[in-house]
């Protein structure tokens, strides 16, 4: 199994109902076993990505054995991800 990293950009506004679901499908989609969710907080962004001021940081921590191809698409057009970053440690 294959250790990962995923940080991803919430938008500020979200709910925490809305935030759940989208952190919950994110795991559902990696297949993700043993997921450790560390919540930084909202932060003020350097500029405006997507006309938003501040982001939410959350970071996911899982091991898949497999991440889906069409997964970091799925990342991008998923209403409330603004950004995110995923890389595989060893």
């Amino acid at each position: 199994m294959r250790s990962y990293k995923l940080v991803l950009l919430l938008k500020s506004d979200l709910t925490k109902d809305k935030k759940k679901a989208v952190l919950t499908q994110v795991e559902g989609w990696a297949k993700a076993q043993e997921t450790k969710v560390i919540e930084m907080g909202e932060k003020k962004l350097a500029y405006p990505i997507k006309h938003e001021k501040k982001g939410d940081y959350v970071t996911l921590e899982f091991g898949s054995e497999k991440i889906d191809v069409d997964f970091e698409k799925r990342l991008v057009i998923t209403d409330g991800i603004l950004r995110h970053l995923m890389i595989r440690v060893n």
